[in-house]
């Protein structure tokens, strides 16, 4: 098997081959609304603290909604919360164009689209990450699942902003959220045609949600490894994922640039996360992966020094580079570890909890990240994020030398 042929691998399964492409198209549309609501509301308000504070206020439903979903996630059947978590992300987004193309896009109005979006997406992210296992027949091509789903958002990354630049100088934030609404459509139609069995213990079924909370938290805290990669992802993309929202702050205050630039310079990010997500689904092993991530810490933290002190355009495009690739070269691997050494009858929950450090901490950092920039200057606050990213990198591979990851997949 040559290493394009591997690194598609899992498309070779007719579930994979259903989802993969209507994902591919809900997170475009996605990272177009983003890019649009961010650049919309500091429009709005002129304020790096009120943006934070928005961003904050939307990702509440993370903390409240996440963990229960987990326990729903491993009692009820996955292609049914599937169907049913593309229909809410369609209504989301028809509300949102509705509110822009009408004239009444508000301030309010965003923040409670913000939190319904938030509330579907505390539900779909560890839906999605639990439910790869039952598109590949074959587990050990998991890992191959996960790399292409960090492929898939990436290349999202990569196309969704520039699309969001040019629609936002041709048709305002309005035509960005009809492209959003359209392209969730391909998804609904993909995930109704899909077939597979998601086979529920009698224990699992018969638990009731508390307890069913209560046993994956137990699980989680009972293993060093696992607590340790949910520490590693919950701390690095709460600094570290800051930068969508800081990026329109960047663009006009640092490089005095508009939505053209903001459209390259986050693409850049995502052209450096696509290079290393490809190479990263052609592994066949999860050998190396633990010194893969510690090397993508390193590489992230300096990326952030760096962009700090720049104020061209072209610098600033390759630091975002290096940011995308190190973002994903840690964080792909630590996914990849952390599904391979779970049971099956919890990864719903594990994964939920992954996705409250994975996000959750995210919109607590968002919050401080916009308050710092305005108290400090975005450029210096780039550059302490990354002396803490730095600091934090010492300590993980330090700590991850000396640990063992046992597959349980195979």
């Amino acid at each position: 098997m040559n290493r394009i042929t591997a690194a598609f691998r899992s498309l070779k399964y007719r579930n994979f081959r259903l989802f993969f492409p209507g994902l591919v198209t809900t997170q475009v549309g996605i990272w177009i609304q983003n890019v649009a609501i961010s650049w919309v509301v500091y429009e709005m308000t002129n304020s790096p603290f009120v943006m934070g504070l928005i961003t904050f206020f939307n990702t509440l439903p993370l903390f409240l909604v996440t963990p229960f979903a987990g326990v729903i996630i491993d009692k009820f059947n996955r292609r049914k919360l599937l169907m049913m978590i593309q229909i809410l992300f369609a209504l989301q987004a028809f509300f949102i164009a509705l509110f822009a193309l009408s004239g009444h896009l508000r301030i309010w109005n965003i923040v409670l689209l913000g939190v319904f979006l938030n509330t579907i997406a505390a539900i779909d992210t560890p839906l999605r990450q639990s439910t790869y296992i039952h598109l590949v027949d074959d587990k050990s091509d998991l890992s191959n699942a996960i790399s292409l789903n960090s492929t898939c958002f990436n290349v999202a990354r990569l196309v969704g902003p520039a699309i969001a630049g040019i629609l936002l100088s041709l048709v305002g934030a309005g035509g960005c959220f009809a492209i959003n609404f359209i392209c969730i459509f391909p998804s609904v139609i993909l995930v109704s045609m899909m077939d597979f069995e998601d086979v529920k213990s009698e224990e699992v079924k018969k638990i009731t949600i508390i307890q069913g909370l209560k046993e994956g938290w137990e699980y989680a805290f009972s293993s060093e490894q696992i607590l340790t990669l949910l520490s590693i992802v919950a701390l690095f993309t709460s600094i570290a994922l800051t930068y969508p929202m800081l990026m329109p702050i960047y663009t006009k205050d640092v490089l005095h640039s508009g939505t053209q630039v903001l459209g390259y310079v986050m693409s850049s990010a995502g052209i450096g996360a696509l290079t290393i997500s490809i190479m990263l689904a052609a592994k066949t092993t999860l050998r190396g992966l633990k010194y893969i991530l510690c090397l993508g810490t390193f590489l992230l933290s300096l990326a952030f020094i760096c962009l700090g002190f720049t104020k061209n355009i072209i610098p600033a495009c390759v630091f975002m580079f290096c940011i995308g690739f190190g973002m994903t070269s840690s964080m792909t691997p630590e996914n990849m570890l952390l599904q391979s050494i779970v049971d099956d009858d919890k990864r719903g929950r594990i994964m939920s909890i992954h996705t409250i450090c994975f996000l959750g901490a995210t919109s607590l950092s968002n919050f401080m990240a916009g308050s710092i920039a305005q108290i400090i200057g975005i450029s210096n606050a780039m550059k302490l994020f990354g002396v803490i990213l730095f600091a934090a990198s010492l300590f993980y591979t330090i700590k991850l030398y000396r640990m063992q990851f046992k597959s349980k997949l195979f």
